[in-house]
């Protein structure tokens, strides 16, 4: 199955649910945010979760030092960074980095072929929000980013219904999600999760994306 990731988890109860579906990564907004929480928040929550669940936090144009603190006093395993971090900033992070590109605005420069990053992510460029948006962009751009050599997560405005033909168009090696499985922002729909997970346990192989 390819891999799932849950943005913008702000209570126990959703990241117990995601778990319990098979998702394999976490995420939660320290950047300003209608999904943003505190160091305290995440820890309550990443403290009872399992060590092979992996554990993102999300940042945008944060100070190093900080992204690095808050790592380690939220166990998690991963930074993402949306905003216009450059690669030394991902050097200073010790290469846990997940660097997210807004497509239409971010152009996959050169320069971060040898940066070290764990993936990249392309997500909807927003004047209002860095993410969590709910928009999608055009698929067909994501092929330039391709050309960095790193693996693709794509994320910006994917739901249960429209998250096969993302597959089908892109072909990514995971895929990000947060408004579309939620309530409102924050509160996860569990039912639009397991929708999600089903789909993604029945209908995905190589054999469906061709």
């Amino acid at each position: 199955m390819i891999p799932v990731k849950i943005c913008g988890i702000t209570r126990l109860k959703d990241a117990f649910a995601c778990q319990k579906m098979g998702v394999s990564a976490l995420g939660f907004v320290f950047a300003p945010s209608q999904r943003q929480v505190t160091v305290e928040q995440v820890y309550q929550i990443t403290n009872r979760l399992s060590p092979f669940l992996i554990k993102v936090g999300v940042f945008v144009d944060e100070d190093p030092l900080y992204i690095r603190e808050t790592m380690k006093d939220c166990r998690l395993d991963l930074a993402q960074l949306h905003g216009n971090e450059t690669p030394d900033d991902c050097e200073a992070l010790a290469g846990r980095v997940i660097k997210a590109f807004r497509v239409g605005r971010d152009q996959p420069n050169p320069i971060w072929k040898r940066a070290p990053l764990r993936g990249i992510l392309i997500d909807a460029f927003s004047t209002s929000a860095f993410g969590g948006t709910g928009q999608v962009f055009d698929w067909n751009l994501a092929t330039a980013y391709r050309k960095l050599g790193f693996p693709l997560l794509l994320a910006g405005g994917l739901n249960p219904d429209n998250v096969l033909a993302a597959l089908r168009r892109v072909r990514p090696d995971g895929i990000d999600l947060s408004s579309g499985v939620e309530l409102r922002p924050g509160i996860k729909d569990q039912e639009k999760l397991a929708k999600l997970m089903a789909i993604m346990r029945g209908g995905v192989s190589n054999r469906t994306l061709r």
